[in-house]
């Protein structure tokens, strides 16, 4: 294996932590696995990281956010609003828009189940409360930016702050993610989508 820079091992390592999250939970993501995941020694984990606990606050500061931001910019830019949309137009778009999320989340789960299970695994250890506080509102101004873009490119305004309705956003996508975990069913994640778009669609007014 090619030596690499502290750097270099962090990066691997939070990487290989968020994927070994997903398929084996936070319990299951022992340093072990982790560095044998990232094809390192265990000896070399403390060189990058003090504790797991360090490791598990650069999963939920960094990648975690980043990840759903990729997601979210994955589907926003795509969508078409034609050159003079109406209001039903833009709720269907919203509803494309979720629908394409969905889809990326059929194709790769663990990565948003893994995120779910780092906020609520924080929620009960003092020591990541913080942290996992600070995850869901790094979130939710990722949310929150994808609604402001949806303005710049239509003629509508949000009669919302886009901050309060990002978590709404963030909300949705958990519930779309639990949802298919558990059951897989497509009618009820079309209902969540259908029922979301409604009610972002209540907050807006047109230019």
């Amino acid at each position: 294996m090619a030596r690499m820079s502290v750097d270099q091992r962090r990066s691997a390592l939070i990487e290989s932590a968020y994927r070994v999250i997903a398929d084996h939970g936070v319990e299951g993501a022992t340093t072990r696995r982790i560095c044998a995941h990232a094809g390192m020694p265990l000896a070399s984990f403390h060189y990058a990281f003090e504790s797991r606990t360090a490791l598990l606050c650069a999963v939920m500061e960094t990648a975690v956010p980043t990840d759903i931001e990729r997601m979210l910019h994955a589907v926003l830019p795509a969508a078409d609003y034609g050159s003079e949309p109406g209001l039903e137009t833009i709720r269907l778009s919203m509803v494309r828009q979720f629908h394409a999320f969905y889809d990326l989340l059929k194709a790769d789960p663990g990565r948003m189940q893994a995120a779910i299970a780092l906020g609520i695994y924080a929620h009960n250890h003092p020591e990541l409360q913080q942290i996992g506080k600070h995850m869901y509102e790094q979130l939710y101004r990722v949310a929150s930016a994808g609604l402001r873009a949806m303005a710049d490119l239509t003629p509508i305004v949000w009669t919302t702050p886009v901050e309060d309705l990002g978590p709404l956003i963030i909300a949705a996508t958990n519930s779309i993610t639990l949802v298919y975990l558990s059951t897989a069913d497509d009618k009820v994640v079309d209902a969540i989508i259908r029922s979301i778009a409604d009610q972002l669609m209540s907050h807006v007014s047109f230019e």
